[in-house]
């Protein structure tokens, strides 16, 4: 019964039904008492498997939380992207002939690929637009963009950054509970690993006992 063998639910199943018929059935309490393993080392495998389950729910649901995390971040991005490229080609027809506002909106050459880039020429080109100064957005409004427009934008890309920080934050955080899950799957492996081998010496002659502890009977 080796946990490399098993899905992790088949595997602690597998664990449970020799604790629990280790536990109720008293031919077999009786049997691997005799031989060190009495209501404390069942005790321990009890509190070792329910540790394992908590650790196992944690890790389910932080994976889950990553999941969504990771798609909302995914349909934000997309929504941004698009409402972005219609204004970048707006300003592309606005600033034909204007090589500062080009160079200065990075309206030239394509757009990032790598996150960290496309985040930046957003940004920047949001930043500029509202900067009152530049006086860009007069330009803008002749295709109807107004400052509202680049402002929801602005408050997009910080929700943005929130959830690219959530996403971060779930990658640790499932991390941290992959490693503490494998951590108890080999402490039960090991209490497992040594209560079949006094099982199997306490029911030599119990073959079917030795069967209903999921423990298989070599011929």
């Amino acid at each position: 019964m080796h946990y490399t063998k098993h899905t992790i639910s088949s595997f602690i199943h597998q664990a449970d039904v020799l604790v629990k018929n280790s536990r109720e059935v008293d031919a077999i309490r009786s049997a691997v008492n005799k031989y060190g393993y009495g209501k404390s080392e069942i005790d321990k495998g009890d509190r070792l498997l329910a540790e394992l389950r908590r650790v196992t729910m944690q890790q389910h649901v932080a994976k889950s939380e990553k999941v969504q995390n990771y798609k909302l971040k995914q349909i934000l991005q997309a929504k941004i992207h698009k409402t972005y490229m219609k204004y970048v080609k707006l300003a592309r027809i606005g600033f034909s002939e204007d090589i500062m506002a080009r160079k200065a909106l990075l309206l030239d050459g394509a757009r990032g690929r790598v996150y960290s880039v496309w985040v930046f020429q957003v940004s920047s080109f949001c930043s500029i637009m509202l900067d009152e100064q530049k006086h860009y957005l007069t330009v803008m409004r002749r295709f109807g963009i107004e400052k509202a427009d680049f402002e929801v934008l602005k408050e997009q890309l910080q929700e943005l950054s929130y959830l690219s920080d959530k996403c971060l934050e779930s990658v640790g955080e499932l991390r941290k509970l992959t490693a503490q899950r494998q951590k108890k799957v080999i402490e039960v492996q090991h209490y497992v690993s040594d209560f079949v081998k006094i099982a199997r010496i306490a029911l030599e002659y119990s073959p079917q006992l030795l069967e209903s502890l999921g423990v298989s009977v070599r011929s």
